[in-house]
């Protein structure tokens, strides 16, 4: 073990070892000592000492880690690590804490003692792929199986190893080698021939898996974290990959010590932050209301080359709001809600789902729909007049969602035909009568763009240098209206402005939006879209697209790359540019002039005022030139995989309305929990993540 390793190790033994400092007085520890059977150090040691009852696989082969490593923990085989679970240290994972100290642990990881005692599969990475035993978060995984879902061994085949990295690279010296590290051994697992492909970093336990999952109100890293193997993009050697997934939970302010710790293990344990210039093609997820700004100053230099996935696009600073920029258009990229199933229920999308093929249709008579706090203080804002409308409870101009609610229901909450009220008993009536609805900032992104799409409203955008989801990718212009702070007062001139046939074309667009805004392989179908376009599919574009065409600028992916530009529309893309394996020049992965020209006007990216490349330009040179393996040999685009006549579709459906050859979610014996399905619920009952359906090459 090298002395950085060392460094580290140390540090777990110390973190194990003295009493943290217990922050949650919400009566954690008295539900510790509740269940009144023995105490928790005894129960935990004898949970993990037993013989696991579940059905699965061992590896017989020595491990790689001192003492009993695989008895009380998991060995990570390839970086010779002990893994030890909540209250257990030590190099071999054998010195269990005190009562006292494993009780502090507990609570200060959110947990109270079900949850830190209790074998959940559900509070586990991908279930821990049925390979070990699930205890407060963390996989003990059986012997020779490691990593924090249990999906990576060590290959007794090289020629195996080598050949599941085929599917990403036709040469991978370095997985070939004895030993190499592998997933899901025995499944098939093969990589996405399209890609991109990523490598997920094995953090130390305490850095990303002690942490309760019942206290995350929004999962996305987790849930992004299982999706990525379930879908075929994973791969186990770092050097075949395109992109670094750092995953880590960071939500608020205080996470940055938590990013700090994990960067500085992976320089000090794989040399590819530093080998990319200091965190290139690294990807965090941020799910806090302000994204990278919430970052600690240090933080934030730290990861300054990284691209980070967020809520919050806010490309420039906004002085009167008090926001700074936290997104960087190019490098960071900007992701829907994963909007809960409890508000989806209350919203009646699976039983009236205006865009469900067998939806009702209702006249969309109001002009414009809000309803919802305008005030920062939750005041009623006054209605006598006079602006400013909100009582001046902070001794200055109410800044909340940068006044754009303020200021809209100044102007328009008494006008005919439109509803702008603070609150709503028919809310979802309300939005399926609305042919546009506001979807204004509050005290971060907010929900309101996702939902009123989703509801088939649309909608109407008003905070100045917000970039919203998958924007500027995702053509925002051709299903929203994005009205300027300063045109607020006239927003009813713009809107009137429209003509019938140009809000129709906004609302045939919503359908194809929805899909891209919507994470349908992760919660399953809600308006009889089968998931090929959903919101983690366009990530998957995206980056896609970014290894492809490095510092491409992204309004010019559906002008460059026709698969792009199809896949945008919800179209299909060119059959032959997926197959991958062609050789450059003009060959089947190769987007001709008329090609790439023809996918991006379909895309309504191509025309004068486009602000794209014109044919001939530097944007047909990069279409003629595309990026190559080492070995000459092009990654096309994706290529849709076909159902079968009388196949039933993959993902199963929330929707109570009739959707033909669909089964339904509730059959989903295994989703349940934070995560909802191990690798999504696209893997509805799927033991084996490798064989979960591909809707892609």
């Amino acid at each position: 073990m090298h002395a950085c390793a060392q460094a580290w190790a140390g540090a777990r033994q110390l973190l194990g070892g003295r009493s943290l400092e217990v922050s949650n007085s919400a009566g954690a520890l008295q539900s510790l000592q509740s269940g009144g059977v023995g105490t928790a150090a005894d129960e935990a040691g004898a949970a993990l000492q037993e013989a696991d009852t579940e059905e699965g696989p061992v590896l017989e082969r020595t491990s790689r880690c001192p003492g009993q490593c695989t008895k009380y923990g998991t060995c990570n085989e390839e970086l010779r690590r002990c893994d030890c679970p909540l209250g257990h240290n030590g190099t071999d994972c054998s010195v269990l804490a005190s009562d006292r100290e494993r009780r502090e642990l507990c609570t200060a990881y959110g947990h109270t003692a079900a949850s830190c005692n209790r074998v959940d599969y559900a509070q586990c990475i991908n279930g821990c792929n049925f390979r070990g035993r699930c205890t407060g978060g963390f996989c003990h995984c059986r012997h020779g199986y490691f990593g924090a879902d249990c999906s990576l061994s060590l290959s007794l085949d090289p020629a195996a190893a080598a050949a599941q990295q085929a599917g990403a690279s036709a040469s991978a010296p370095s997985a070939a080698a004895a030993g190499a590290a592998e997933l899901l051994a025995g499944q098939g697992y093969a990589v996405r021939a399209s890609g991109p492909r990523v490598y997920v970093y094995e953090l130390p336990p305490y850095i990303n898996v002690w942490q309760s999952l019942d206290r995350l109100d929004r999962p996305l890293m987790y849930m992004l974290w299982q999706r990525l193997l379930s879908a075929g993009l994973r791969v186990s050697d770092p050097a075949t990959a395109d992109f670094f997934f750092v995953p880590i939970r960071v939500r608020l302010a205080y996470d940055s010590r938590r990013v700090m710790d994990a960067v500085s293990y992976i320089r000090c344990t794989w040399p590819y932050w530093n080998a990319t210039g200091g965190g290139e093609r690294h990807l965090f997820v941020h799910t806090g209301d302000w994204g990278r700004d919430e970052l600690s100053e240090e933080a934030q230099l730290l990861t300054a080359n990284a691209t980070w996935l967020t809520h919050w696009g806010l490309a420039r600073d906004h002085d009167f709001a008090g926001w700074k920029q936290s997104h960087r258009p190019g490098r960071d990229i900007v992701l829907p809600l994963v909007l809960q199933h409890s508000l989806l229920t209350a919203y009646r999308l699976g039983r009236f789902g205006p865009l469900h093929p067998a939806g009702r249709r209702r006249e969309r008579t109001t002009t414009l729909f809000f309803a919802g706090r305008v005030c920062g203080s939750r005041a009623q804002p006054w209605t006598n007049g006079t602006f400013p409308n909100c009582p001046d409870v902070l001794g200055k101009e109410d800044a909340y969602s940068a006044a754009t609610r303020q200021r809209a229901f100044y102007h328009h909450h008494n006008r005919t035909n439109w509803k702008v009220v603070t609150s709503s008993q028919s809310y979802a009536v309300d939005m399926m009568t609305s042919k546009f609805c506001l979807a204004p900032t509050g005290g971060g992104q907010g929900k309101r763009g996702v939902l009123s799409v989703l509801m088939g409203c649309v909608p109407v955008t008003v905070t100045d240098g917000l970039m919203q989801p998958f924007e500027p990718e995702l053509r925002w212009d051709r299903f929203g209206i994005d009205v300027r702070e300063r045109d607020l007062q006239l927003m009813h001139e713009i809107l009137g402005g429209l003509r019938p046939a140009q809000i129709e074309e906004f609302q045939s667009n919503l359908r194809c939006a929805a899909q891209h805004l919507f994470w349908s392989s992760l919660y399953g179908s809600l308006f009889g879209e089968d998931g090929r376009y959903d919101a983690f599919e366009t990530l998957v574009q995206i980056l896609r697209v970014r290894a492809a065409y490095p510092g491409l600028a992204p309004e010019e992916f559906a002008y460059v790359d026709a698969s792009f530009a199809a896949f945008m529309t919800c179209g299909e893309g060119p059959a032959a540019a997926g197959q991958g394996g062609q050789k450059q020049g003009g060959g089947a992965g190769q987007v001709g002039a008329a090609g790439a020209a023809g996918a991006a006007g379909a895309a309504g990216t191509v025309g004068p005022g486009s602000g794209m490349l014109g044919v001939g330009g530097a944007g047909l040179q990069l279409a003629l030139g595309r990026a190559v393996d080492g070995n000459g040999t092009a990654r096309g685009g994706p290529v849709r995989r076909p159902r079968p006549p009388g196949a039933k579709q993959e993902l199963c459906s929330h929707a109570e309305l009739p959707t033909h050859a669909v089964t339904t979610c509730n059959k989903c014996v295994r989703r349940r929990g934070r995560l909802l399905n191990p690798g999504g619920t696209i893997c509805c009952n799927q033991k084996d993540l490798a064989k979960c359906p591909r809707l892609w090459d």
